[in-house]
């Protein structure tokens, strides 16, 4: 799970396709970046803790500490495995 692609579940109900790099874990710890084009979004919905759902079916909380036009600089704890339909 430390590179790949998933889906930020935002507050409004909506998701962004993005793809991750988390520098590594400690434990359920992470860090790193989420990279897709955050313009298109309003900064509000960046403001509360998000969910990342990974390709290999992990849930990650996560919460914004720096915002750039292309990615999100985030801190986050592995909630669960997602189960698959």
């Amino acid at each position: 799970m430390i590179t790949g692609n998933g889906y930020l579940y935002l507050r409004n109900g909506r998701r962004a396709e993005v793809s991750y790099e988390f520098a590594g874990n400690n434990d359920d710890r992470l860090a790193g970046h989420l990279l897709f084009d955050t313009t298109i979004f309003d900064d509000t919905l960046f403001c509360h803790r998000l969910i990342l759902g990974c390709e290999d079916g992990e849930a990650v909380a996560v919460s914004i500490m720096n915002r750039g036009d292309r990615h999100l600089a985030v801190t986050g704890r592995v909630l669960a495995r997602i189960q698959s339909a």
